[in-house]
């Protein structure tokens, strides 16, 4: 036993305050149910509270795995008091990922209609409905309780979307026909900005999205200041939902790919002359050519060196990976060379007298 408990994973987990975590229903009773997180003792949730976040006691079983926040590492019992109010968000948004990995239908409350599609309630969470994804008039559905399915999720964006056409494949609906086709190359409008990217106005009305990353060879950092809604733009189509209608586009694709050629011109241990483009916290960047970037690791900068944007070095190439668009850098000797030259202690010659003394 003392083996066994003595093994990582035997070991009890070290909980904290406002800290969420996952745990296991063990016991349920009619005033609380307890909830197992790996602590050195069984979590306790009141029945008041689950009933105020609407969740029914009887419906809990044993075995459950459940989203908690820790309210007390350890109460008067010594068992952790948890909460489910504080992770009622983020327990939806796991939801809705659990229910679009299984294909599950789920119901959600239609709030408003825009000229996209609807906006949706999703147990508190908001979340849309594209036009093309509906199978009742978005005229008709404010305020009814349509089925669903979960398409896209994605909590950093606060997107959340859903297709009533896919919960309903019975209905045989057509597939969509547009005016031009994958590979094509279009005259479009900026239509919208979005936080990554935006839509372009295409023939027929129809819009499509250019994601962030398909603006430019180049990272891109505020799309603000590159694009404004009405400017025209010349796009290639990446691919088309024939279901939906979805189109997606891109800009960088209508320019030559840097990295197609540039594997030959820096291949590993080539040294040159470079300028830090931008830092963060796992090191430094340099930009090898417009497009191209390559990372000087924070492991591989020696300590007390300190490099900002605009400093120049001398590095080396450790990888140069076009396939998966890798450069890995070090500084050269050189570099390393005259940050440890100017760490070295100076060093102390007597002369004369003992009182007297000369530095190097």
């Amino acid at each position: 036993m003392a083996e066994l408990l003595a093994k990582e994973e035997f070991a009890p987990k070290v909980i904290t305050r406002g800290q969420i975590v996952e745990g296991t229903v063990v016991a349920k009773y009619p005033e609380q149910i307890l909830i197992d997180v790996g602590a050195k003792a069984e979590g306790i949730i009141g029945a008041r509270e689950l009933e105020e976040e609407g969740v029914k006691i009887d419906d809990i079983k044993v075995g459950d795995k459940m989203l908690v926040g820790v309210v007390s590492s350890e109460g008067e019992s010594g068992q952790a008091i948890l909460s489910l109010k504080k992770t009622g968000g983020e327990r939806r948004w796991i939801a809705a990922s659990q229910k679009m990995e299984a294909g599950e239908t789920l119901n959600v409350r239609v709030l408003e209609s825009n000229r996209g599609g609807v906006i949706v309630d999703f147990d508190g969470v908001r979340g849309f409905i594209p036009s093309s994804h509906l199978t009742t008039p978005s005229s008709e559905a404010i305020g009814k309780h349509l089925e669903v399915k979960v398409i896209e999720v994605d909590k950093k964006l606060n997107r959340l979307v859903f297709s009533e056409r896919e919960a309903h494949p019975e209905k045989g609906f057509p597939k969509i026909e547009l005016a031009f086709h994958e590979d094509d190359v279009l005259d479009g409008e900026v239509s919208k900005m979005l936080p990554f990217g935006f839509l372009v106005k295409l023939p027929d009305s129809i819009e499509g999205l250019v994601h962030i990353s398909e603006v430019s060879w180049e990272r891109v950092g505020n799309l603000a200041e590159l694009y404004k809604i009405s400017d025209k733009v010349k796009v290639k189509v990446v691919s088309i939902d024939p279901n939906s209608g979805k189109v997606n586009l891109s800009i960088k694709q209508l320019q030559p790919d840097p990295w197609v050629e540039a594997e030959d011109k820096y291949p590993v241990g080539k040294q040159f002359d470079a300028e830090i483009s931008r830092t963060s916290s796992y090191g430094a960047f340099v930009q090898l050519q417009p497009g191209i970037e390559g990372l000087i690791h924070s492991s591989k900068i020696p300590y007390g060196m300190k490099l900002e944007a605009g400093s120049k070095v001398r590095v080396s190439v450790d990888i140069f990976d076009a396939k998966t668009r890798r450069v890995a850098l070090r500084l050269a000797e050189a570099e390393k060379d005259k940050k440890e030259e100017k760490t070295k202690p100076e060093k102390v010659k007597r002369v004369g007298n003992k009182n007297e003394s000369k530095t190097d």
